[in-house]
């Protein structure tokens, strides 16, 4: 069998991380060819898919641009193109990584044309308009025919399935959740009398919330009494951030860590605000680590975390209120959400069911 994974995102981010452990479990089958296209932008992605095995990396002729679900009507040629190109590797499958339904949707697109079976890899499905993406509305009425395109979806969680059932998706849902390797550090983190609360990712407001993270823990000073804020990441509104945050104390600024052992260390308390989500991998590892996590209660982190972990989101008193319950009585679920993170979501499990989720005859 020749499947041939198609990435033309030139970002690289959780959804490629995760894809790139699906594309390790499938080149370690001997029965399975593998050849990746990917976008020649994206360098953390060409430099990480060597080490996964025997695998043909091409370069993609298309690059994911702004609206592209309208670009597609207008690029019919290049579409013909590609399925064109498909057809000369012999590909049996079509595997397209989609952190939402605009990105890789001409490879989608080709591979119905060409007719070779299309697999989805989705992170967000939600619509644009939920998103905030400009003019989202009118994209998700342009989008609606990509829903139906693919053949098959894998997605993350039981939440964001039930998205794509929302949105009109009548074809068969895999779901496959993310996986992490364990932590060298196991047990239950001790916490100490001056908490640390840690945010860690993508700069980027309309998503991540960090602006509204940094609002409202200076909003409510009684609920983060004796607690100081860092905030790791780099993105495009890392500029506005810092002037944010400057002359305050009690908010420290990190850059990208590419070593996340060493933030883990440092926080007693994650914090996800974001407006959506998938599956978050920090959510995943904070846990394994025994670090209790508050989020806003939306995709996956509402599929996982207590309810009374969670709270509305862009509401900041929900969010210190949800602060005020987890800081008095996280020691009483840690231990049972650690064991369940190290079990179901493990990057063991996670290989295994991305396998046989792509090569199931049960179609």
């Amino acid at each position: 069998m020749k499947i041939l994974v198609y990435d033309d995102n030139p970002d690289f981010g959780g959804h490629q991380i995760m894809a790139c452990h699906g594309i390790e479990a499938l080149a370690t089958n001997p029965s399975i060819d593998v050849v990746v296209m990917i976008n020649p932008e994206n360098k953390k992605l060409a430099d990480r898919l060597p080490a996964l095995g025997n695998i043909q990396t091409i370069e993609a002729p298309c690059s994911t641009r702004k609206i592209q679900g309208l670009r597609n009507r207008l690029a019919r040629r290049e579409i013909r193109a590609l399925g064109k190109q498909f057809r000369t590797l012999e590909a049996d499958l079509v595997l397209c990584i989609q952190g939402d339904i605009e990105e890789s949707s001409q490879a989608v697109l080709a591979a119905r044309k060409a007719g070779i079976e299309c697999v989805s890899y989705i992170a967000i499905p939600h619509p644009m308009q939920h998103m905030g993406a400009k003019w989202g509305k009118l994209r998700d009425r342009i989008n609606q025919y990509l829903l139906n395109q693919p053949d098959r979806y894998l997605t993350l969680s039981e939440n964001m399935a039930e998205i794509l059932r929302e949105r009109g998706v009548t074809k068969p849902i895999a779901i496959v959740p993310n996986g992490i390797e364990p932590p060298s550090q196991k047990g239950i983190k001790p916490h100490r009398s001056r908490l640390t609360l840690g945010l860690m990712g993508r700069v980027e407001f309309k998503q991540k919330q960090q602006d509204f993270m940094v609002e409202t823990f200076c909003e409510f000073p009684s609920a983060f009494l004796d607690c100081q804020l860092i905030i790791a990441g780099s993105g495009p509104d890392e500029e506005n951030l810092r002037n944010r945050v400057q002359g305050k104390e009690n908010i420290t600024l990190l850059p990208w860590q590419n070593n996340a052992e060493t933030f883990y260390e440092q926080i007693d308390f994650l914090v996800i605000p974001s407006r959506f989500e998938g599956v978050p991998l920090v959510m995943l590892e904070a846990l394994a680590h025994g670090i209790p996590v508050i989020a806003s209660a939306c995709d996956g982190m509402k599929d996982l975390l207590p309810e009374s972990w969670t709270f509305e989101p862009e509401n900041g008193k929900s969010l210190a209120d949800a602060f005020s319950t987890v800081r008095n009585t996280w020691e009483s679920k840690i231990e049972s959400l650690q064991q369940k993170v190290l079990t179901e979501h493990s990057l063991k499990t996670f290989k295994e069911n991305f396998r046989r989720a792509i090569c199931s005859k049960d179609r």
